[in-house]
């Protein structure tokens, strides 16, 4: 612990104060009172609907059980994670601690780092809450084992890229309320907005019939791009992969077929999910980063200034 403390003093510091207070627990209580109240309004709800075929309840029960879990899991961990993250560096400017913490010989990536791991850890622990309500679907049945390891990871990328959301407005506003507010709207801009563009595209270029789509659209390059875009978007790329994996496609490519064009391989979209969200997740900690420097360099400059001024009744000496 001791050997923690001195390599990552803001990170042991953070989970300290995140794990002390009331607030953490109460937070983590309402996170697993709203899922455990979903998980059983969905099981009466699919358990009355199905009663009439025995054969396939369980199974049915089971899946409607993990999908649901799956995506108010989700949802809670993209509201709660950049709301812990946005008041990293701006709650230090709020009580007048920023100079402080820049004032010390760590760097900036430390820094960065420290707070950005330890809202991580916190999401982690919300993500081991989530797996015995989980496990609940292969008491029914009709779920596999890739199924939910695909679920956790991509629940664990979206709370990098979405903490990294919130670790990027907390460096560049001056107060939380901002911070969050503003990662808040990239959240809303990012599950509306792309939809929205698709929606768009598709009335644009999309309409009538299929032998009449220009032929860029239903060139190979486009689809890659498409798919690459839209792998971005975590409930389109988790319940495309979902999707898949039912039908049996279990490769780390697909069959997709696009248009007159005939059918595509594409990367399977939980693996583009994966690898997207981390690396924009990686540009966004590394802007982060960058912008907290000047920040260091402004305040040096300022102590070498204080330090050279002469003291006050030096010239009457």
């Amino acid at each position: 612990m001791s050997r923690l403390m001195d390599s990552q003093p803001v990170l042991v510091k953070e989970l300290r104060g995140r794990m002390r207070g009331a607030r953490a627990f109460v937070i983590l209580t309402t996170y697993l009172l709203i899922l455990s109240a979903f998980a059983l309004l969905l099981y009466l709800a699919v358990r009355s609907s199905v009663r009439s075929d025995p054969f396939t309840a369980g199974r049915t029960i089971g899946k409607t059980l993990f999908i649901g879990i799956a995506l108010v899991a989700l949802v809670q961990i993209m509201i709660i994670v950049p709301a812990q993250a946005a008041g990293a560096i701006a709650g230090e400017r709020e009580r007048e601690t920023f100079d402080l913490l820049i004032a010390t010989l760590l760097p900036a990536w430390k820094i960065i780092l420290g707070k950005l791991v330890a809202a991580l850890a916190y999401a982690v622990m919300l993500i081991v809450a989530v797996m015995p309500f989980m496990a609940l679907a292969f008491f029914f049945g009709g779920v596999t084992g890739s199924e939910v390891a695909i679920a956790l990871a991509g629940l664990l990328v979206t709370a990098l890229l979405y903490g990294a959301i919130g670790i990027l407005w907390s460096v560049m506003s001056a107060r939380t309320l901002t911070a969050t507010v503003m990662a808040q709207a990239t959240n809303l801009m990012v599950l509306l907005g792309l939809p929205f563009l698709m929606y768009v595209f598709a009335a644009i270029f999309l309409l009538g019939n299929q032998a009449t789509w220009p032929s860029w659209v239903q060139s190979r390059p486009f689809v890659h791009t498409a798919n690459a875009l839209v792998a971005l978007h975590p409930f389109i790329a988790l319940g495309a992969a979902e999707g898949f994996i039912s039908s049996g496609q279990t490769g780390w490519t697909v069959p997709f077929q696009w248009g007159p064009g005939g059918e595509y391989q594409i990367l399977a979209p939980w693996i583009g999910f994966l690898v997207e969200g981390s690396l924009a997740a990686i540009v966004l900690i590394a802007a982060a980063i960058r912008m907290l420097r000047p920040s260091e360099r402004s305040w040096g400059k300022r102590a070498r200034a204080e330090s050279s001024r002469p003291l006050r009744g030096a010239a009457g000496d």
